[in-house]
């Protein structure tokens, strides 16, 4: 009797594996029209502050020029330094330098505190909505994206009427309050898509060893969300930041954007003085995005992979 041999393990066909690479191509015209996008993208968002850098370093008579000089042949720190001396325009006793620093220490205060309340309340609250979804959360969650579409011209009313019967107006104390109506739901939204990211095992593990849920929180999870919270920190503080309508409403030129607005009149125009007092006002969000852009990042995308 003739015993047909059985297949080896080695003779056996293996399914053929189809990479993710082996797909269809991309066009090379499809490849050039999307470089060429983001060349152009690149070119619109630095061409603007390149203009702004060049205008600060250069002489109000080169400024004049039919030709600017996108790569001056020499610069020129006179602008900052007629700036800060007080050599530059004046209102009243007040320099325009004096006032432009004065703007800016009001701009770091009213930042950073928003930036601390704003944590400590979004990370509660966005913790709670990530561990504990009630019947009705998330509607709750859609109201408080929807905040996000108010217009800002829309309840500036209510605000400067309160804040005079406080008698608050032209105070920080009347920007940080007003700043929550937009700051804190994008804190909210960013710190819940990151909680959502974190493995409940951890905590779940901490509260078996004895631990509360407040310490839990505190000596597990705050250490953990350091990248969301510090992204969350950072983008709240953007926009404090560069927030122009409720310190022009609500204040007398108090931060920076205002005060630039205002900054030269009409009969002392000076776009090289001016151009120097934007760049001024721009170094501190920069320098905060430069040292943080990894935690930023990081958190974005994170809180998209859900």
């Amino acid at each position: 009797m003739v015993q047909l041999a059985q297949p080896t393990p080695t003779t056996r066909r293996r399914p053929r594996q189809v990479s993710r690479s082996s797909g269809r191509r991309r066009s090379p015209w499809l490849t050039a029209f999307i470089y060429v996008a983001a060349i152009i993208f690149a070119l619109w968002i630095i061409l603007p502050v390149w203009f702004l850098l060049v205008s600060s370093l250069i002489t109000p008579s080169q400024m004049g020029s039919r030709s600017f000089p996108l790569i001056p042949d020499s610069i020129t720190f006179n602008n900052f330094i007629e700036l800060l001396s007080g050599a530059g325009a004046s209102v009243g006793n007040t320099t325009a330098g004096t006032r432009l620093l004065r703007s800016i220490g009001n701009s770091l205060l009213v930042s950073t505190v928003l930036v601390v309340i704003n944590l400590t309340l979004a990370g509660l609250a966005a913790y709670g909505l990530s561990r504990f979804p009630f019947r009705g959360s998330r509607g709750f969650e859609l109201a408080v994206i929807a905040t996000r579409v108010v217009p800002a011209i829309a309840i500036i009313g209510p605000f400067f009427i309160a804040f005079r019967l406080m008698n608050i107006l032209d105070t920080p104390w009347a920007l940080i309050i007003s700043y929550n109506v937009f700051t804190l739901p994008l804190a909210i939204m960013v710190l819940k898509n990151y909680f959502d990211q974190l493995p409940k095992e951890i905590e779940e593990a901490a509260m078996i060893d004895g631990a509360g849920r407040m310490q839990t929180f505190s000596i597990i999870i705050l250490p953990i969300a350091k990248p969301g919270l510090v992204a969350a920190g950072v983008l709240i503080f953007l926009e404090a930041w560069s927030e122009f309508f409720y310190s022009l409403v609500l204040t007398n030129q108090l931060t920076a954007p205002p005060l630039l607005v205002g900054f030269q009149s009409v009969q002392q125009f000076n776009w090289s003085s001016l151009a120097a007092a934007t760049v001024l006002t721009l170094i501190p969000p920069v320098l905060l995005t430069l040292i943080f852009q990894r935690h930023v990042v990081g958190a974005l995308a994170a809180g998209h992979d859900k």
